[in-house]
């Protein structure tokens, strides 16, 4: 997982970026549910899969101008209401304790696990409680597990004996952040608690019809839908690729372009706790040679003026008979300053494990109405449509 801090502010428009994908494996909108019903299917990579007729949708809210999305969830009995990231890129749970005291915690609303009527304490063999701690690129959260109902969706899906942690201690990361918790969407071989992730439990509870989950994003608000997929919200067919770990949702690319760049060969993490676009170094290097007046911001970002995006082809992403195009304009976010003629760029750099590794956030995502197909194990991606509701008129003012 990868968020844009909202505590420092570069000159120009530049937000700081803070990484937070877990090191020990090897990471907006309000929640109101309804039912679709549909006899539709959508076919790709040769097959036919049926769309559902439930459909359990997660609202989420934008904040930074589109660079993270948040929802709310409750834990408890009676419940406890939390702001969450949900995050493809991570498999825990957490909320912040109302054991942290510190002042990293301050602007964030506390669990309290002993005003819940269904809470059970996790041991460990030694009789003690078991605790939770991972450490993030730059952030860590140390924490107490537990068990308890876990309810999202205005409570029409309620996940029982969900295990969760209620963090005491959490890095200066996390300081001023919108959310007070993550809601983990990775696979079970990413989960630092050892435990189920929750859509894992969601299956094994019969509480969502098929084992799929799908996110709409745009650049206010958007949705996850769980338990199928909504028909309404992409255009043509779903393409469907495989997913290559057992950890991470992530696809094999063959070739990405841009301009007069080309890459062969990479593989990418679809990570929606994450902001932007990650490559390693010198392939964001590579990629901002292609736009005039790029230059990098030195903590991993870089920024261009905002009107050389009108001169900019789009990027293209091949993945076996699967074509994923990005046009320029949807490539950067939105200046922080009215003023500014400056645009921060989607793509940033990183440090990675491996060299041929990108992460794909939200960035990425906005673009696309993307599957997460636990049952098959694979990823779809369908264009997705556009909702004016959901979309920021001063997101395209920028390019003038």
């Amino acid at each position: 997982m990868l968020f844009i801090s909202n505590a420092i502010l570069v000159s120009l428009l530049f937000i700081s970026v803070g990484y937070a994908q877990p090191m020990t494996k090897k990471h907006q909108f309000k929640v109101a549910l309804k039912k679709g019903y549909s006899n539709l299917s959508s076919s790709g990579s040769g097959t036919d899969q049926p769309l559902v007729s439930f459909l359990a949708k997660q609202k989420q809210t934008a904040y930074n101008h589109g660079s993270g999305y948040y929802g709310e969830i409750s834990i408890g009995t009676p419940a406890q209401k939390f702001n969450v990231i949900f995050d493809t890129g991570s498999s825990d749970v957490w909320v912040v304790s109302n054991k942290c005291k510190s002042d990293i915690c301050d602007s964030h609303r506390k669990f309290d696990h002993h005003q819940s009527n269904s809470y059970n304490s996790e041991k460990d063999e030694d009789d003690d409680e078991d605790t939770l701690s991972v450490d993030y690129g730059t952030g860590s959260v140390q924490g107490h597990l537990g068990k308890d109902k876990v309810s999202l969706a205005d409570g029409q899906i309620v996940i029982q004996e969900q295990v969760i942690a209620d963090a005491y201690t959490l890095s200066r990361d996390f300081i001023g952040s919108p959310f007070h918790g993550i809601f983990g969407l990775g696979l079970a071989g990413l989960s630092s608690s050892q435990h189920d992730p929750p859509f894992l439990s969601m299956i094994e509870q019969n509480l969502v019809e098929q084992p799929v989950f799908s996110i709409y994003s745009q650049h206010n608000a958007g949705e996850i839908d769980f338990g199928g997929i909504d028909k309404d919200r992409f255009e043509g067919e779903i393409s469907y690729v495989d997913n290559i770990d057992s950890s991470y949702w992530m696809m094999a690319i063959d070739s990405m372009e841009f301009e007069d760049q080309s890459f062969q060969d990479r593989k990418a993490i679809i990570d929606s706790g994450s902001t932007l676009i990650i490559m390693n170094k010198n392939d964001a290097s590579l990629y901002h040679q292609s736009i005039p007046g790029a230059m990098s911001n030195g903590d991993g970002t870089w920024s261009f003026p905002c009107k050389n995006v009108n001169t900019l082809g789009p990027l293209t992403i091949k993945s076996g008979e699967t074509t994923l195009t990005i046009p320029a304009d949807k490539l950067f976010l939105t200046p922080m300053s009215a003023t500014s003629k400056n645009c921060l760029s989607g793509i940033s750099d990183q440090e990675m494990e491996t060299e041929n590794s990108w992460i794909l956030g939200d960035v990425f995502l906005k673009n696309f109405y993307t599957v997460f197909d636990v049952g098959q194990n694979r990823l779809g991606f369908a264009r997705a449509i556009e909702d004016d509701s959901m979309t920021d008129p001063a997101y395209q003012n920028v390019l003038l």
